[in-house]
């Protein structure tokens, strides 16, 4: 069943670019994101690759929250994998809980922020912001 539709919420996927900012010692690195929204369901699935000195991904499956017309909170988890990234200094999978806020500033034309926390032996937190195209 999909979230109410009196909030609103941001529907849609999108693909993104942006910043992602290693809280201990990772760097930052560019990101390349994405928002595929499961239209059977208020979750979207959130791939993104960083590319810095390093590059890894991660993945996770989000829960969305609609908070307004066009705008959604969200919350969940996921794996991330590489060496030497913002969210891994290791070269090993480790798991991250993440939550965040997307928001369409045009019909075409997502802003979005969250900020990931590391379990185990990653990185403590790593914020991402960025901009992505919607479709």
């Amino acid at each position: 069943m999909s979230a109410p539709a009196l909030a609103g919420g941001l529907e849609g996927s999108y693909a993104a670019a942006g910043v992602a900012i290693g809280t201990d010692g990772g760097g930052t690195a560019g990101s390349l994101s994405g928002r595929y929204d499961v239209k059977e369901a208020p979750v979207s699935v959130r791939p993104q690759l960083t590319i810095g000195d390093n590059t890894g991904g991660n993945a996770a499956l989000t829960v969305d929250v609609p908070v307004a017309k066009n705008l959604n909170l969200y919350v969940g988890g996921g794996a991330g994998f590489g060496a030497g990234t913002a969210l891994n200094g290791a070269d090993e999978v480790v798991g991250f809980a993440v939550v965040g806020a997307e928001g369409a500033v045009s019909d075409k034309v997502v802003l979005f922020s969250d900020l990931k926390f590391g379990l185990g032996g990653a990185t403590s937190y790593v914020p991402t912001v960025g901009v992505g195209y919607k479709f």
